[in-house]
């Protein structure tokens, strides 16, 4: 994982744990890679289009949003980590902290614990950091606790 040398995160919690701070849970597809920054003589991706696939937690009537990572001085992971028409299931903050272009209604991830879990389509599984006894389930077991503990998941008006 590659983080900001300036972030200095309290805690490295797994994802089940950190996902109640989330705004919104959803299983992803990462279209494309919207804007990038030369960090450490690297083209860095800034931001990306993610597709809403199904949401576990919260409420977004697009299917179609905008995430924001790390710009070389915040607690965010470098959008690198990603990759484009791979899935994910993702814990978003959108609390309107933002920086350089951000604009409202735009996500980010924060980098202070898992946010994220890798989802393999063939098996149907997740791997990450789950929780303390978990590395990797099946997505519809993670679907299902969410789900349960959280929100109904909601497309369109509220």
């Amino acid at each position: 994982m590659q983080t900001s040398p300036v972030c200095e995160c309290v805690s490295d919690d797994p994802f089940l744990i950190v996902v109640p701070r989330a705004a919104l849970v959803s299983l992803v597809r990462v279209n494309r890679f919207l804007s990038y920054k030369n960090i450490n003589n690297t083209n860095m991706p800034l931001s990306m289009e993610a597709e809403l696939v199904d949401i576990y937690k919260g409420h977004e009537k697009r299917k179609l949003i905008t995430v924001w990572g790390d710009n070389g001085i915040l607690c965010r992971p470098y959008l690198s980590t990603f990759k484009e028409n791979n899935f994910y299931v993702i814990a978003f903050d959108s609390s309107g902290r933002t920086s350089g272009d951000e604009k409202k209604g735009d996500y980010w991830i924060s980098d202070c614990g898992t946010y994220w879990l890798t989802v393999d389509t063939a098996t149907k599984t997740v791997a990450g950091n789950i929780d303390d006894r978990n590395r990797s389930l099946e997505l519809s077991r993670i679907r299902e606790h969410l789900i349960e503990n959280h929100l109904p998941p909601v497309y369109g008006p509220e």
